[in-house]
């Protein structure tokens, strides 16, 4: 059985374990059966054809005169032809956001939905799990006003068997276009499996460190020097009672994070196996990147999450703090924190619970939107 995934390859570990939990959903789905996924990475869109295919070729070309014209031809040709999805059994679009300011421009659009999965989705069926919503924090919208992104999310959402969201905004922000999606946390939840044994950090407090609390500001005027000075006292205030290491997602990370704490142990994960692995046992974390927070929840680790826009509400879905880099002072990470901590063996049986009901829930999402499909 062969499975198309829509994704992003070799770029952040956190696309890594959404995908991951989706993976383990299917494999314990389809059972019994020899799985072929076929990973396309959404941002280099025209991998999803082999390398002989006249859309790829087409896009290749890059000389002044034609560029244009290539481009052009690129998507009509990606109408013609069979892509990597044709053949597969199932398409699956992993998470990540799918609802933004000017989603409709986003590079995949023409290149896989409309022309690929346009053409397929009434013959093999299409789910959309775990979309989330990526606005301002300070700027939250309340309905999707702009007709193109409009447009864009009702199309690709009338191509899926089931659609869901991973926050409450990307769920409302769905309804209003028409869209009925079923609200469900990130499937970065199951990414880390069962049964992980305590790896070498067992104990020690793990902060994940980007400067400026975020990937971007968004024109929120947030001051990266007060996130530095904040997130440096937090470490000069843990060192004193805990062991405390930085957990880093890129290389940027590693150099960030040596710089701030020079002193401490840096832990750069490759794969999500290695990932859980080493993590595995960590008494809590501080994070920016969000989905250390939901990946680590899936194995128990409770955390305080801070970042800049609303990403942060896949955490709330899950019961993890959370916090706007502007209102985390010094003062609510330490409070937060040190609730965990005290109440850290109820928290860990929360999440693990938690995680049950969420596998269970996409087990069942999963049999119910492809029955039809007898696959």
């Amino acid at each position: 059985m062969k499975i198309g995934l829509i994704t992003t390859l070799d770029t952040n570990i956190g696309d890594d374990f959404i995908r991951e939990g989706i993976c383990r959903v299917l494999a314990h789905v389809f059972s019994g059966r020899k799985l072929e996924f076929v990973p396309v990475n959404k941002h280099q869109p025209f991998t999803v054809f082999p390398p002989s295919h006249p859309a790829r070729l087409a896009q290749g070309l890059r000389m002044p005169v034609v560029g244009r014209a290539a481009g052009a031809a690129a998507y009509l040709l990606a109408r013609t032809g069979k892509s990597r999805f044709d053949g597969c059994d199932l398409i699956v679009q992993c998470g990540a956001p799918v609802l933004w300011p000017g989603c409709a421009k986003c590079e995949w659009a023409g290149p896989i939905w409309y022309s690929v999965v346009g053409r397929l989705h009434k013959k093999i069926p299409v789910l959309n799990l775990a979309a989330g919503s990526c606005y301002p924090w300070e700027d939250r919208p309340e309905r999707i006003d702009n007709a193109e992104d409009a447009h864009f999310l009702k199309t690709i959402s009338s191509y899926c068997a089931a659609t869901t969201a991973r926050d409450t905004l990307a769920k409302k922000l769905f309804a209003s276009v028409g869209v009925d999606a079923e609200f469900l946390p990130c499937t970065a939840l199951l990414a880390g499996g069962t049964g992980r044994v305590p790896g070498e950090y067992r104990g020690y407090i793990l902060v994940n460190y980007m400067p400026g609390g975020g990937h971007y500001d968004w024109g929120q005027k947030i001051d990266p020097s007060s996130w530095d000075r904040t997130i440096s006292a937090l470490v000069s205030n843990l060192k004193k009672k805990h062991k405390v290491a930085m957990l880093c997602h890129n290389e940027a990370e590693m150099r960030a994070a040596a710089s701030l704490a020079p002193d401490l142990p840096l832990i750069f994960p490759r794969t999500p196996e290695e990932y859980f692995s080493l993590v595995a046992g960590a008494k809590a974390a501080v994070c920016n990147r969000l989905h250390a927070s939901v990946g680590m929840a899936g194995i128990g680790i409770p955390s305080v999450a801070i970042g800049t826009d609303t990403r942060l509400l896949m955490v709330e879905a899950i019961g993890v703090p959370a916090l706007y880099v502007k209102d985390a002072t010094l003062e609510r990470i330490e409070e937060k924190l040190n609730a965990l901590l005290a109440g850290r063996e109820a928290e860990s049986t929360r999440l693990l619970a938690l995680r049950e009901r969420v596998w269970n829930q996409y087990v069942g999402l999963v049999k119910k939107s492809l029955k039809p499909a007898k696959l």
